[in-house]
């Protein structure tokens, strides 16, 4: 079983070293704000991944910046978070409690093969094998489980159609309005979305009780295994970055979603972010990279203090 570490300061410690490039305020994108160099494109002072598209946005600013194209696009497995966002709705994670149990059907059990053949993520499961909520999510967040994102899907709401329909009922609540998903693990690439209204599920998602103790493990022990499979996420822990959500197919490119918390001027500041589409590169870690430099770019002074970012530092001081 997963455990949590004890105090969660080594992000913070690393982001108290960030520098601040821009001035003060993130506005909107204007024209003629675009310079490109390298392998990056710089937006409002930004360094986006060049070819992607992304938005992100300082707690407490008034406008998010976005880049590049908004037509939706695959998302494949940032489609996760929404997964996240329901079970946890239906069933509320209060601090340092592990949910109910749930088992491993025979029909996942028996498709575990299928989906290693189609390159899937997955972790080894069993027929009849119990999962705690918390493990399952921990599962899907930090190792990007497909099999386990189907089984909630089961779990919650009966199959995977209803539960469908129950994401896309979340995403038109929460005003996301070019966002469409068609499985709730993002490998089928009909579920598409703009990097806006991921920011929106972002905000929503990681202030439900549970979520940023599950998102932000950097490894996984699936129940009656032994050894740990390593996160994702390649930068958890560096330049702030508290938790996150990769996520790679062809069609969709690298993705990545992120919350990152660092300090100004001894005030905590809240980062939240999306990078979408990012083609090119062989996998998720590719585009993680460019985050350090995007939330390093994205934290200007004086900062303004917000109660958000004050309960993001008191989890992250002693995480449960």
């Amino acid at each position: 079983m997963t455990r949590l570490h004890g105090r969660r300061r080594w992000g913070l410690a690393t982001a108290a070293c960030l520098a601040t490039v821009i001035t003060a305020g993130l506005v909107g994108v204007a024209a003629g704000t675009v310079e490109r160099s390298g392998g990056t494109a710089t937006v409002a002072g930004l360094p986006w991944p060049r070819g992607a598209r992304g938005a992100l946005q300082v707690e407490g600013a008034r406008d998010p910046v976005v880049y590049g194209s908004r037509e939706p696009v695959p998302i494949a497995s940032v489609a996760k978070l929404m997964t996240a966002y329901v079970f946890l709705r239906s069933r509320p994670l209060e601090p340092g409690r592990s949910g109910p149990v749930f088992r491993i059907s025979a029909a996942e059990a028996d498709r575990y093969g299928e989906r290693l053949a189609r390159q899937e993520s997955v972790v080894p499961v069993r027929a009849g094998q119990e999962y705690t909520e918390r493990e399952a999510l921990e599962g899907l967040l930090t190792v990007s489980a497909n099999n386990l994102a189907h089984e909630i899907a089961r779990w919650d709401a009966g199959g995977e159609r209803a539960f469908v329909a129950k994401m896309n009922a979340a995403a038109r609540a929460l005003g996301m309005r070019d966002t469409r998903y068609t499985d709730p693990s993002g490998f089928d690439s009909g579920t598409v979305s703009t990097a806006s209204d991921q920011l929106l599920l972002l905000r929503a998602v990681s202030r439900l009780p549970g979520f940023l103790a599950v998102a932000s493990q950097p490894w996984f022990e699936a129940p009656g295994t032994v050894g740990r499979i390593p996160t994702t996420d390649p930068v958890l822990g560096t330049g702030g970055v508290i938790a996150g959500k990769t996520g790679y197919t062809r069609a969709a490119g690298g993705n990545f979603a992120f919350v990152a918390l660092t300090r100004r001027n001894n005030v905590p500041v809240l980062v939240r972010g999306v990078i979408l589409g990012h083609h090119g590169v062989p996998n998720a870690a590719a585009t993680c990279r460019f985050v350090p430099a995007l939330v390093s770019a994205a934290v200007v002074g004086p900062p303004r203090r917000t109660a958000e970012a004050d309960r993001v530092q008191t989890w992250a001081d002693d995480p449960a």
